[in-house]
């Protein structure tokens, strides 16, 4: 993320050009959600139930389009960060940690 500004209060990316980038406010909080319980693992059950609420079920593929849209703004570095964890789900590694 080197080349990217992550401003998870206002939920945009601002890039090295300068250019300000608003995803989608639900990417957003998938995401602030994963750095928040970073460096743990999360599944995609407590995601759904953390961002859209224990009684609703989205897509079962929602949050997997939603991480291949969140690897796509944040960049070529993305799988530094935002790593699949096989039979988990997703989690969020800050730098310097692999």
């Amino acid at each position: 993320l080197s080349d990217r500004l992550l401003k998870l209060d206002e939920m945009s990316v601002v890039h090295d050009n300068g250019k300000i980038e608003y995803p989608a406010l639900t990417d957003m909080k998938v995401l602030k959600f994963l750095i928040e319980k970073a460096p743990r693992a999360v599944s995609r059950d407590e995601i759904y139930d953390n961002i859209w609420g224990p009684d609703k079920m989205p897509n079962l593929r929602t949050v997997d389009n939603i991480i291949v849209r969140l690897r796509q703004i944040l960049g070529p570095d993305e799988e530094t960060h935002l790593r699949s964890v096989r039979g988990i789900g997703y989690q969020w590694l800050p730098d310097g940690q692999n």
